[in-house]
């Protein structure tokens, strides 16, 4: 389980883009567990908030430590809420995407 906010789910998405997924955290600062293609399946265990990539704070956890942001990927439905209190504010600049 990780130690940032998440929400369980059981769902399956699929890739809508080429993407990197993430070791660690649900952030565009961790290092890269592996690049996904558009329109791999994969299976989801939480939803997550990390990074706001293009004003988008939620990401996948798709395992212990390996993250993928939603944005990239179908919407799982029903879509889980965040609580008011998770939301955040702020967005992560990238200046370098690797």
């Amino acid at each position: 389980m990780s130690p940032f906010i998440e929400l369980p789910v059981s769902a399956n998405v699929k890739t809508l883009m080429g993407v990197y997924t993430r070791k660690e955290s649900p952030s565009v600062f961790a290092p890269v567990a592996c690049e996904l293609p558009a329109g791999r399946r994969i299976s989801v265990q939480a939803a997550v908030v990390g990074d706001a990539v293009q004003g988008n704070p939620h990401w996948y956890r798709i395992d212990d430590e390996t993250f993928i942001w939603s944005g990239a990927c179908t919407q799982i439905e029903p879509c889980p809420e965040f609580p008011p209190c998770t939301r955040v504010n702020w967005t992560a600049v990238v200046f370098e995407v690797r």
